[in-house]
């Protein structure tokens, strides 16, 4: 059934990039109607949407910067949450997640930390939209080692800072959409580093694009059905990422293989509409269910 649904992000901050954009264009992919709305024009009325969506966006960063209050969403139903910087700003988005009828977090440590705190929340990770980072045209390698991002904290820095040694051929840059993709897609191998223990949104982009991924061993990194080895390559630490650049240089059939392999795993299953579906073939269901049976006391009681 086409759904008509709100969303909840603001673009005066210039930005309207991000897992806001991914999902509203998936949803609408999906056949469903989408709604956008920012801090100055809150929905009136109840039960005009079929779902209320709030995506993380990193509101939370607007404090001081812009005259920013965010929408409480006590009383919009059904409604739901779905948050990515748990491991960069963990308690406002602890405090917001109790404003929702279903929470879905893309780091899986916060599942269980939202958990011991009260919150039930289910593990949705990070996913890609493929016409953002595409896989065509091909392209000629021009660089060893390639990285699309921005140096955030010092463990990155340190991380970047010792691969340009070793491999001077290598891409620094800024990059968004198609233009990062042609980066990646220039790269013999894309390197990734996380912030913290997080599965973060490059891993998905950099294989869409047929790329090879070199990215850093986190804890969850094989529980979602891409498999390290097979899919992308992990490091322990930098000796271990410096080790493995220089083999899979040097063994480019190999290298090839694994690219391949990961962009049909990540396409067949990790799109932003492969995300949609799960969340609203879990929410929908369930609310419909609801929604009968207070019916149902309605015409019994009445």
């Amino acid at each position: 059934t086409d759904m008509k649904i709100a969303m909840f992000y603001d673009t005066r901050p210039g930005r309207n990039d991000g897992p806001p954009l991914y999902w509203r264009h998936a949803l609408e992919t999906l056949g469903h109607k989408v709604v956008r709305f920012t801090s100055q024009n809150e929905p009136l009325g109840h039960g005009e949407f079929d779902l209320y969506l709030w995506i993380d966006w990193g509101e939370d960063a607007l404090t001081g910067i812009l005259p920013y209050k965010p929408i409480c969403m006590k009383d919009h139903h059904p409604s739901a949450y779905v948050t990515s910087d748990t491991h960069l700003g963990f308690e406002y988005r602890l405090e917001k997640a109790k404003e929702f009828d279903y929470v879905f977090c893309n780091q899986e440590r916060a599942v269980r930390e939202f958990g011991d705190r009260g919150v039930e929340a289910r593990w949705l990770p990070h996913a890609v939209e493929p016409r953002a980072y595409p896989n065509t045209p091909e392209c000629i390698k021009k660089y060893d080692v390639g990285f699309v991002g921005f140096v955030t904290f010092e463990k990155r820095a340190d991380a970047l800072d010792r691969i340009y040694r070793e491999f001077p051929n290598f891409f620094y840059g800024q990059r968004l959409f198609e233009e990062a993709a042609e980066v990646y897609r220039k790269s013999r191998i894309v390197f990734n580093t996380s912030a913290e223990d997080d599965v973060n949104m490059r891993l998905f982009e950099v294989l869409a694009t047929g790329s090879f991924l070199l990215t850093e061993h986190v804890p969850s990194i094989g529980d979602f059905g891409l498999i390290d080895g097979k899919h992308f390559i992990s490091y322990i630490d930098l000796n271990d990422a410096v080790n493995k650049a220089g083999y899979f240089l040097k063994h480019v059939d190999k290298r090839e293989k694994i690219a391949k392999d990961g962009m049909e795993a990540v396409l067949a299953g990790h799109t932003y509409q492969h995300r949609a579906k799960e969340v609203l073939n879990i929410i929908i269901p369930k609310w419909e269910c609801n929604n009968s049976n207070e019916m149902i006391k309605e015409t019994v009681n009445g």
